[in-house]
């Protein structure tokens, strides 16, 4: 596979149910349980800073970023980010929190 295949684009409410079946492979049902889910959930990510690559129209990793304030602190916290096991190691999951953090810096 040729990385010029993948294409880098912000996510869009069409990405859901793909990206919500990467995280399912990636992390399991566990993920809900877990303090990082907890918090996404509460605020819910910010899509202008969340990022999917699609090869052939079909989303095989992604990236979200979700707004989060501790106190009268406020943060971007990264994540998740998963990438469907046919396409690890590639640097696809690199490019998408590259993408992200920029994003993130630009905000």
């Amino acid at each position: 596979m040729s990385l010029a295949d993948v294409k880098y684009l912000p996510e869009t409410p069409a990405h859901d149910a793909e990206i919500e079946a990467i995280n399912d492979e990636a992390f399991g049902p566990g993920r809900f349980v877990l303090a990082a889910y907890k918090i996404r959930e509460s605020g819910g990510h910010d899509r202008s800073m969340s990022y999917v690559a699609v090869k052939d129209d079909t989303v095989i990793a992604s990236v979200r970023m979700t707004r989060v304030a501790a106190g009268a602190g406020r943060a971007m916290m990264l994540g998740p980010l998963a990438v469907r096991p046919a396409f690890k190691n590639l640097g696809i999951g690199r490019k998408l929190v590259t993408i992200a953090l920029e994003a993130a810096r630009k905000a």
